[in-house]
């Protein structure tokens, strides 16, 4: 790869050299603990295991083995294993449970691993008494496996070593009590909450690209174009102009699990899997059909969900599609007290409120600084100048009319298709439709406006005649009614491949997927500056503007003209094909070697067009950018070596060619080391790399000019600062890399059955990470640290070179009113280094009358460092306020009595400090509690019945930790929620 630092090349040589001594360790090792490892192999265990469907009688032996249990539960929907009471080893054991199900098992590495028969089908429970299909005869078909891939590999049958793989599964998704898969996400404390979510577009000095308001999926804070989102392990078109993709595209009722790989993956997945990949895999098989239909509250707001999934399973394969619908209220800021003012004061804050104001504030006469409040209860017509309160500022609630959260409205098609040829070939199809509506509002615009001496109103009351024009901070809100976003998400996900069974143990697998996604945003209500002016001017009452009454005291008939409409559409394909192959090659003391090779061509094109309509119908601004193009060829290799039965191996390369941004290589080590039977050690380490996306080189960019207040710069005159805005995308960009290792631990004592304790610690280097330089309010308070980003006092070529780089600039101060340029546009910052833990524990065990689990796990940031600036040192955000937060952690207890199933949970978020502030403050930590019970009726024997639950999250109404965050809201929106506390009532039917 490019660039690479001698300070990157020692960390490297020094984590392989750690990696090559320890597996060198454990082979000189080895001979010693042979007899050890035979008397684990030979070791009987006290097993006692009831009759009970398969899926759960594999939990209930990995819990009482002690080991890792890898398969899909639905492949097992409709299995029932014996009962299994005795001494027996861990293979005697799990062979005597999988008998006649048609799958085999193996212990390879501490997992447990199944293979599904090729020579027969597994007899379902309800199948005629002794129906078998006739074994055949074929070499290859007897020696093959179809196995399971996780994610992190292409190996089937394989766990990467080294890999801290988290999986939410079927039972977890319909116990969480969650609707959405970006909830579900949030269950995990890997997860940011912040990044370009809906909340953090509509309430954000910096709203980011996610225009149509979807919903990403954040790793470690590092952001959500640096998470790599997969569906069934091939990758989906990305969103608008966010450089991510929307999740909000997947529903629930489709999904079988999600897989969560918190670490570098781009030797398997190739560019952008740089903080980690998310992996979410589809139901294949479904036994009975299934209708949920679901009823939540909470204050101000109310959710609708219903699904309907359906599926037929036979001796030659499975079919399964459904349906979901999705509608959400939309959250208003004044249902929330923290949100509802800009004004903080109240609570211990900073009053935010707009000098922008109605009524307005004049501030500057005849060329000179004035301070006259214009006063409330008149209409502006019988105006004096000696009615003007001299002195005083009228401030304006700048969340007037804004939404929280958007409404959202979507409709979800999905569907999946296994077709077995033969024995030894195997069609498979999966396709998802998703379209999604969001309307969303917000505050109106405010400006300073010159109002000249031909103005109307100005003319009526007579006010400085002579002195030129006087400027007014206006807000139009009153005038215009709140900004409006209507936006439409189309997204298709579709992939269809065969799969060859050779002999052996080799697989075959050729695909093809096709992803696209259109979204379509219309900004409504849009004070139009050049209107508004020519309104100001006007000396005809019909037509002209009032900005000296207390609000919404210009004709209706004048308005009209005074708005306009910016409409966006953007469109994202992809198309992929691959071609892979996997299966063993040699025996190892540990187990067979395998290994996977593929080959992949990815073609991407990303298109926006962008208009702009005044209120007279003029189209400005128009925007229409050719379709990018970008075609990428790869190929990789890796390998799974079970070195010994203690020690095992993952080596995994890749290589990518892009035609615009040439070719990278990436490599991936992990190693893992059993050194008894309780205690796994493990270690990865890789490299990333990350071609910029169309939208952050093609998307556009803008300049808007305007007055931020003086409370908000230090340096303000005049009580605001002129401020030229560059916003948008990059055509500079260039590549960005990451080095990602790992190290950490798994225990699980053999004499605490049940009990499992992981620990995992991570460190992240990004080079030339992609991003925007940071939040302009910070860039005030600290502008030494945004040197190149954040300029004061600039020259006239400076204002001229950044108006130049775009045609689309809006605003009312003249250019030579500019006072701050401040470069927002995505660019690549110096470096990001990341380190932090992971940390799991969870413990289950029967109580007599029902399985009791308890579970803790956290994850904390011990460095969040950026250099904005290579000639600058890097600063350390983590825990302040609108960056990631140190510890993140959710504990929780269950009870399963089969009929009966209950569940609480707690989420923590620990304290922080608002640097925003001076001096600093303290936001304190936020615990809240989740709670969950459900009665199951049964209807015969073969899982068919009724489950009703009733589901409270947030269970005691806590707010969010006071933050007094100059947005103007009480609360941190890239840290927090204000939802409150939501019930939820579910039904869910299996015919």
């Amino acid at each position: 790869m490019k660039g690479k630092t001698t300070k990157r090349h020692d960390r490297r040589r020094k984590l392989a050299t750690a990696l090559i001594l320890s597996a060198m360790g454990a082979v000189a090792a080895e001979p010693a603990h042979a007899q050890d490892l035979q008397q684990i192999s030979d070791e009987r265990i006290e097993f006692d295991i009831a009759a009970q469907p398969l899926s759960s009688a594999l939990s209930e032996y990995a819990r009482q083995a002690r080991v890792n249990a890898l398969y899909f539960s639905d492949d097992l929907r409709g299995l029932s294993s014996p009962a299994l009471r005795g001494s027996y080893t861990r293979q005697q054991a799990l062979d005597l449970l999988l008998a006649h199900s048609g799958y085999n098992g193996r212990i390879n590495g501490g997992n447990l691993v199944l293979a599904q028969e090729q020579s027969s089908r597994p007899q379902r429970e309800g199948a005629a008494s002794g129906a078998e299909t006739t074994q055949t005869s074929s070499a290859a078909v007897s020696e093959s496996e179809e196995e399971i891939v996780v994610t992190g590999t292409r190996i089937r049958g394989a766990v990467p070593a080294g890999a801290n793989l988290l999986t939410l599964d079927r039972g977890d998704i319909e116990e969480s009590g969650r609707t959405t898969i970006q909830d579900l996400l949030q269950t995990l404390p890997q997860v940011f909450p912040g990044s370009q979510g809906e909340l953090t577009q509509l309430n954000s000095t910096a709203p980011g690209n996610n225009i149509a308001l979807g919903s990403t999926v954040d790793l470690r804070g590092l952001g959500s174009d640096a998470t790599l989102t997969l569906l069934n392990g091939r990758r989906l078109a990305p969103a608008g102009l966010g450089n991510f993709v929307d999740i909000s595209a997947i529903p629930l009722a489709a999904i079988e699990r999600v897989e969560v790989l918190a670490d570098g993956a781009s030797a398997t997945y190739g560019s952008d899997a740089v903080g980690g990949v998310v992996n979410v895999l589809l139901r294949r098989t479904l036994d009975h059909p299934e209708t949920s239909a679901r009823f939540s509250v909470a204050d101000g707001m109310n959710e609708t969900g219903f699904s309907h999934v359906l599926g037929a399973d036979w001796s030659g394969g499975s079919l399964i599609a459904g349906y979901e619908y999705r509608q959400r209220d939309a959250l208003s800021a004044s249902d929330r007290d923290y949100a509802a003012n800009t004004d903080l004061a109240p609570f211990g804050g900073t009053n935010f409120s707009r000098f922008t104001a109605s009524p307005g504030n004049i501030i500057l006469v005849g060329g000179a600084p004035v301070t006259l409040a214009i006063p409330d209860g008149q209409d502006g017509l019988t105006l004096s100048e000696g009615d003007l309160l001299n002195g005083v500022l009228n401030l304006q609630n700048g969340n007037e009319g804004s939404f929280l959260l958007p409404e959202q409205q979507s409709h979800s098609l999905f569907g999946s298709l296994s077709y077995d040829f033969n024995t030894n070939v195997r069609l498979f199809v999966d396709v998802l439709a998703s379209q999604r509506e969001a309307h969303a509002e917000k505050a109106q615009l405010g400006g300073v406006v010159a109002v000249p001496e031909t103005n109307y109103y100005r003319q009526q009351n007579g006010l400085f005649a002579g002195d030129g024009d006087i400027y007014v901070a206006y807000f139009f809100g009153d005038d215009l009614g709140p900004l409006m976003t209507d936006t439409q998400s189309d997204t298709i996900a579709t992939a269809a491949g065969l799969e060859f069974a050779l002999r052996w143990d080799w697989r075959v697998e050729a695909s093809i997927s096709y992803g696209f996604h259109a979204d379509e945003v219309d900004n409504t209500n849009i004070a139009d500056s050049g209107a508004i002016g020519a309104a100001l001017a006007s000396s005809d009452p019909s037509i002209a503007f009032n900005p000296f009454g207390d609000g919404g005291d210009t004709p209706a008939a004048a308005l009209t003209a005074l708005t306009m409409r910016q409409h966006i559409e953007t469109d994202s394909e992809l198309t992929g094909y691959a071609l892979r192959a996997d299966g063993g090659v040699f025996d190892l003391p540990g187990g067979r070697a395998r290994v996977a090779l593929g080959i992949e061509r990815r073609d991407e094109t990303f298109s926006i067009d962008r208009t702009e309509t005044s209120g007279s119908g003029l189209i400005t601004n128009p925007f229409t950018q050719e379709p990018g193009e970008r075609t990428t060829d790869a190929i990789y290799a890796e390998a799974f070596l079970p070195v010994f039965d203690s020690v095992s191996l993952s080596l995994s390369v890749r290589r990518e060619d892009s035609s615009d941004f040439g070719d990278a290589t990436t490599p991936k080590i992990g190693l893992q080391w059993t050194p008894f039977t309780d205690l796994t050690l493990r270690a990865t380490w890789g490299e990333s790399f990350k071609a910029p996306q169309f939208a952050q080189m093609l998307g556009g960019t803008g300049a808007t000019i305007g007055s931020l207040p003086g409370f908000l710069d230090p340096d303000a005159t005049n009580g605001s600062t002129g401020l030229l805005q560059i916003l948008g995308a990059n055509r500079e960009l260039e590549p960005e890399e990451a080095e990602t290792w790992t190290a950490g631990f798994e225990l699980a004592p053999s004499w605490l059955d049940g009990f499992r304790l992981s620990a995992t610690y991570f460190d992240i280097t990004f080079s030339n990470r992609i991003a925007i330089p940071g939040f302009i309010l910070d860039a005030f308070q600290n502008p030494e640290q945004y040197e190149g980003y954040f300029i004061r006092n600039p020259t006239p070529d400076q204002i001229a070179f950044y108006l130049g780089l775009t045609d689309d600039v809006s605003g009312v101060i003249p250019p030579d009113g500019i006072e701050v340029i401040w470069d927002e546009r995505l660019t690549n910052l110096a470096s990001l280094r990341v380190l932090g833990v992971d940390l799991s524990a969870s413990y289950a065990f029967d109580t007599g009358f029902g399985e009791l689990s308890v579970f803790a796990t956290a994850s904390g940031l011990l460095q969040f460092s950026r250099q904005n600036n290579p000639s600058l040192a890097s600063a350390d955000v983590l825990d302040t306020m609108l960056n990631p937060v140190d510890w993140r952690a959710r504990a929780g207890v269950a009870l399963d009595t089969g009929a009966w199933r209950g569940a609480l949970s707690m989420q923590y978020t620990d304290d922080y400090r608002d640097s925003f502030s001076t001096p600093a403050r303290d936001i304190s930590s936020w615990t809240t509690f989740d709670a969950r019970i459900s009665r199951h009726f049964q209807v015969g024997d073969d899982g068919a019945g009724t489950e009703i639950t009733l589901d409270v999250r947030n269970l005691t109404d806590e707010d969010p930790p006071f933050a007094n965050n100059p947005i103007g809201m009480g609360f941190d929106t890239l840290n927090a929620s204000p939802v409150g506390r939501v019930v939820m009532v579910e039904v869910r039917q299996r015919w």
